[in-house]
């Protein structure tokens, strides 16, 4: 056990590479299994939010797109890298993200980052709901599952859902855990208030 974080840091560094970490992780366990019972240790989320009172189709369609490319979280607490961003395509299960959260900036530039992977457990594409769960891979701070689901009501509001379940990786010093909830928080709100303002604009 590291005596300071379980966590892959990084320093001063702008995450371009990063998609070397989908070989180098390809074959890494998951570190939560999609169906995983869990308890009162861990921590869980819920969020319901109607991010358009009037939606149409066409509108729908552009939330729907920017959803499953994961465009959730705003640059400045979360840049990621996957198998689907790098073939150009919207995710699929199966394809893994490698998520570069931002600890410490200076005037823009990166200063600390924890990198970490998940991997896409089920994907929702109906006509009118949308969404996708992730699960940790190993080379992750937490263990977890994440879930955001969009649904276009008859009422004809957008009204989007997260659940997560989340706790510390067993490896990691019992000092990081309130930190780890911390940003595990803090990235919901910024992530809720990112993609409300993306889907209003598009």
């Amino acid at each position: 056990m590291s005596l300071i974080t379980s966590a892959t840091l990084s320093w001063f560094d702008d995450g371009c590479c990063d998609v070397k970490y989908l070989d180098k992780w390809q074959d890494a366990p998951l570190s939560f299994a999609p169906g995983q019972v869990t308890n009162s240790n861990w921590y869980s989320d819920s969020y319901e939010k109607v991010i358009m009172p009037q939606a149409n189709g066409r509108s729908f369609s552009k939330a729907a797109d920017l959803l499953l490319r994961y465009q959730f979280y705003p640059d400045h607490i979360l840049s990621f890298t996957s198998d689907f961003k790098r073939e150009g395509r919207r995710l699929h299960q199966g394809d893994r993200i490698v998520q570069r959260f931002h600890l410490l900036r200076l005037l823009g530039r990166p200063i600390l980052d924890v990198l970490s992977m998940t991997e896409v457990s089920e994907v929702i594409d109906g006509p009118d709901r949308i969404g996708f769960s992730y699960v940790t891979v190993a080379p992750h701070v937490a263990q977890g599952k994440w879930q955001v689901a969009m649904r276009w009501q008859e009422s004809g509001a957008l009204l989007l859902t997260i659940n997560s379940v989340l706790r510390p990786n067993p490896e990691e010093p019992a000092g990081n855990h309130s930190l780890i909830r911390y940003y595990q928080r803090q990235a919901h709100h910024h992530g809720l208030r990112h993609f409300t303002r993306l889907v209003q604009t598009a």
